[in-house]
């Protein structure tokens, strides 16, 4: 008879690894259920208020951030204000030229009828993965850094242009008071970052 023996999980090595920059980032970065603020509607940034120095140097904080938590973590597309303690109505995302993008008091004007589903991580709530459905795009309106008025109205179906799209979502939502984690109906469907080759495998899914 042979003796019995555990079966030990797998990526342990790369699950020690991730909770250890987990851990890191915590020093600036607010979790979930740490703090009302991250399910608290951030406030508009007045438009007198934009270029003045006081929101240049919120502005400068959060980019700062968002370097520090990619040179942590090796990604990381864009950073909410609330996410690390600013109630303000503003983020920054890398674009698709890799320039950190302000987008400020962001108004949503249109939304796509294609719903499509994709594994989001978030910086609140890491390591957690959560299938998330959004649209496919979004229309909104926005103030960059010197007050002026822009409007995104990009519709490209390659994963880059998906991706993008989605970004803006997921840090708008963050704006509003929401998390990832709150747009997944069936907790089941929830896992932590585990296995190194999980991004190289996933895609965009349509939701009909």
């Amino acid at each position: 008879m042979s003796e019995w023996k555990p079966t030990t999980p797998p990526f342990v090595e790369f699950k020690k690894k991730t909770l250890q920059q987990t851990a890191e980032v915590s020093e600036f970065i607010y979790q979930i259920g740490e703090s009302n603020l991250l399910r608290t509607p951030s406030v508009d940034v007045s438009l007198e208020a934009i270029t003045g120095s006081v929101c240049k140097a919120k502005i400068a904080y959060v980019k700062s951030c968002l370097l520090r938590y990619r040179e942590i973590t090796g990604y990381g597309r864009g950073i909410t204000a609330v996410q690390v303690g600013i109630p303000d109505r503003f983020s920054v995302i890398f674009n698709t030229e890799k320039e950190i993008l302000t987008i400020i008091n962001p108004t949503v004007v249109k939304v796509s009828d294609r719903n499509l589903v994709y594994p989001e991580m978030c910086m609140s709530a890491a390591p957690i993965i959560a299938p998330t459905i959004r649209p496919s795009w979004i229309e909104f309106d926005y103030y960059d850094e010197n007050g002026t008025l822009n409007h995104w109205r990009t519709k490209d179906d390659s994963k880059m242009g998906l991706m993008m799209n989605r970004v803006f979502q997921h840090e708008i939502d963050h704006m509003d008071g929401v998390v990832n984690v709150d747009r997944v109906k069936d907790p089941r469907l929830l896992i932590l970052e585990s296995d190194p080759s999980f991004y190289d495998k996933a895609k965009f899914e349509e939701v009909k």
